[in-house]
């Protein structure tokens, strides 16, 4: 009943419009006053729930990346894809999708990525002749691929939250998320040969040669990033701060595109983006208290092995129970709230938690391009300057790649666990 109570709170918050943070922290303060418990708990776990070492990686990455973002290294990797594939059919379609799987190994953030390849791209295709409903959708569904290919802001937070090794969540979202490019870069280039969209050009002699020296020092940051991590040289921590020191080098000293006087503003971008984060992170660990509190984990537990006792059943139930939420809460909020209720439960039915937590991921990935909220397809339509309800003409083919990409990763977990094993 309790947690019945808490949960359908939340979720009539969320839906009036309330900032998550404030969302939970309300109905946090709501249980505490209703049960006469002395809100000087709510400062204790809150200021607990931010008290992590592995946790300083997230706002580290997010300042690696928009470094990388202000330093003109969006460009040189979309040359670099445009010198590879920009010369097919539909060659400019494609060149978002290898863009986008490059940025994001950059970037870590769905949004951020959508943003700064997207502003680049859209205009691009659309006066190659593409329609701007295509580019949208298209830019929308690319985009999330930060939130898989590493380093990724999301399996920070999954790791922290779920008590899972980031190191394997990073390395372990890398075939999901390449095999999601793939698909989806499938599915435009036949689109767009299909419906004669952005005919292919001739690709110049040495330019492929030229962009690829432009674009390898930036794309030695995922080698860098990684191989310390899993060489043993590094912890998480310390490769996102190494991360930002050669961002910074690469941006300032060697492209110098970030002159002193940018850097305020780069710094307040970092802020914007990594403080509400925090701010969830931090005010959850007050309703983290509460569900253990209340055996709500217990409860759980108790209900799916009634339901099933299957695992793959479970994992097909909670897929359908994600995808629902995920079209209307934010990605991170529903890891933070869901994360510690269900790992129990996950234990119980002797799956992965690696597995597990990718699933959660890339079924986020599908809810985050899902109207009505949509975010990172919110963003590229309002790049192509056309409505959301516009943008979904197109998105349907989009997002069924990325379905199947969903459906793949629940019956090979492999797909998930072979890396981590195998650099284990």
């Amino acid at each position: 009943m309790v947690a019945a109570v808490l949960l359908i709170t939340l979720l009539i918050l969320i839906m009036m419009n309330i900032p998550v943070a404030f969302a939970i922290g309300i109905t946090c303060v709501g249980y505490l006053l209703f049960n006469d418990i002395s809100l000087a708990i709510l400062g204790q776990r809150v200021s607990q729930g931010i008290y992590s070492y592995p946790f300083l990686a997230l706002p580290m990455f997010v300042f690696a990346g928009v470094l990388m973002e202000y330093g003109g290294i969006t460009r040189r990797l979309m040359r670099l894809a445009n010198a590879m594939i920009g010369h097919i059919a539909g060659g400019l379609a494609a060149v978002t999708v290898l863009g986008n799987a490059l940025f994001g190994t950059l970037c870590g953030s769905a949004i951020g990525g959508t943003a700064a390849v997207g502003s680049i791209m859209i205009p691009s295709m659309k006066e190659k002749g593409y329609p701007a409903s295509f580019c949208a959708s298209l830019q929308g569904c690319c985009g999330i691929l930060s939130s898989l290919i590493p380093p990724s802001l999301t399996m920070v937070i999954m790791g922290v939250t779920g008590n899972i090794s980031i190191a394997d969540l990073l390395i372990g979202g890398f075939l999901p998320g390449v095999l999601m490019a793939a698909l989806l870069m499938a599915v435009a280039v036949l689109i767009s040969k299909k419906r004669g969209y952005g005919q292919g050009g001739q690709v110049q002699v040495g330019e492929l040669g030229r962009a690829f020296v432009g674009a390898l020092p930036p794309l030695m940051l995922p080698v860098i990033i990684l191989g310390g991590i899993f060489g043993g040289i590094v912890t998480v921590t310390e490769a996102a701060v190494l991360a930002v020191v050669y961002a910074f080098f690469l941006s300032c000293v060697v492209y110098r595109e970030i002159r002193f006087m940018d850097l305020p503003n780069v710094c307040m971008k970092v802020l914007r983006i990594a403080v509400p984060i925090q701010l969830i992170v931090a005010i959850s660990a007050m309703f983290a208290w509460i569900v253990t509190t209340e055996q709500i984990t217990q409860n759980f537990v108790t209900l799916f092995t009634q339901m099933t006792s299957d695992p793959l059943m479970f994992l097909m139930l909670i897929t359908v129970f994600l995808l629902l939420l995920g079209t209307f809460m934010e990605s991170n909020a529903l890891i933070i709230i869901l994360v510690p209720i269900l790992m129990p439960v996950v234990e119980q039915y002797g799956i992965d938690p690696v597995h597990f937590a990718i699933l959660f991921v890339t079924n986020l990935c599908v809810g985050a391009v899902t109207p009505p909220l949509g975010v990172t397809l919110m963003t590229a339509s309002k790049i192509a300057g056309i409505r959301l309800s516009e943008a979904c003409r197109s998105l349907w083919p989009f997002l069924f790649s990325m379905v199947v990409t969903l459906i793949l990763v629940i019956l090979v977990p492999g797909l998930s666990t072979w890396l981590p094993a195998l650099m284990h």
